[in-house]
């Protein structure tokens, strides 16, 4: 694969990260839409172009770059029955998670209750799916975009909802690393899509940090959740009241 189809090959990843379609790509750049389509499947894109629709997802070409050159894999996502299959048992996940944080298989060992044959399964049935490559020695090699996202309502997500969401929120965020924001107010569409590319940004922000302090000791890291909301929402103790329903529909 040529440079240019790596770069193009990043850009596409995140403009669906960032639900950007190629129709508002071509609205930015003041193109065609089956112009941006060509450029896109030729490989022919300027330095100015390039930059343009980094700023169409509120990033800067550094980010870019810097995207790329962490990518060891163009694996963006599993399959349904993958993700399935690591939602089955809590000992899978467990690995999966420690895995995607880039966790050695001596500090996996050493922290949880996992013997060494035992994770050494796991680890041959995560290699399985691409996900990882298990060399000699027990070294893990992580072979996953940093793009890498999972399922939309899959499996995952379905098990984030049922068993991880609540437990996160029981907190009063006031401790050291903690941090709760609340905002409300009303929103354009325009002004709602705006805040969506910032939020974006941040989760690329995020990723990047964590892909950068990957070759810290263990000592010197901590798990980390970000989780943002931005929904259009009343409080149905509010909603209640209205004297009219609400006709207002956001499309």
């Amino acid at each position: 694969m040529s440079q240019i189809q790596t770069i193009l090959q990043a850009v596409k990843g995140l403009l669906k990260q960032h639900k950007i379609n190629y129709a508002q790509v071509a609205k930015h750049l003041e193109l065609s839409e089956s112009s941006v389509k060509r450029s896109f499947s030729q490989g022919h894109i300027s330095l100015d172009r390039l930059i343009k629709v980094c700023e169409l997802m509120d990033m800067e070409l550094v980010d870019l770059l810097q995207v790329i050159s962490n990518q060891t894999n163009d694996l963006v996502q599993l399959t349904e029955a993958q993700e399935q299959l690591m939602v089955s048992d809590v000992k899978y996940l467990l690995v999966t998670v420690c895995v995607c944080n880039h966790w050695s298989f001596d500090e996996i060992h050493q922290t949880y209750q996992i013997e060494k044959p035992e994770l050494i399964s796991m680890l041959l049935q995560l290699e399985q799916t691409d996900l990882l490559e298990l060399k000699p020695n027990n070294v893990i090699k992580l072979k996953v975009s940093p793009n890498f996202h999972w399922i939309e309502n899959g499996p995952i997500q379905r098990f984030f909802e049922q068993h991880i969401q609540n437990d996160f929120w029981q907190s009063q965020f006031v401790g050291p690393g903690e941090i709760r924001l609340l905002a409300n107010g009303m929103l354009s569409k325009a002004s709602n899509e705006a805040m969506q590319k910032h939020i974006n940004r941040l989760k690329q922000q995020f990723t990047l940090l964590s892909e950068q302090d990957q070759h810290l000791k263990m000592e010197q890291r901590h798990g980390t959740t970000l989780l943002i909301g931005m929904r259009p929402w009343e409080m149905k103790l509010f909603a209640d009241l209205r004297r009219y329903q609400n006709l207002k529909i956001y499309t």
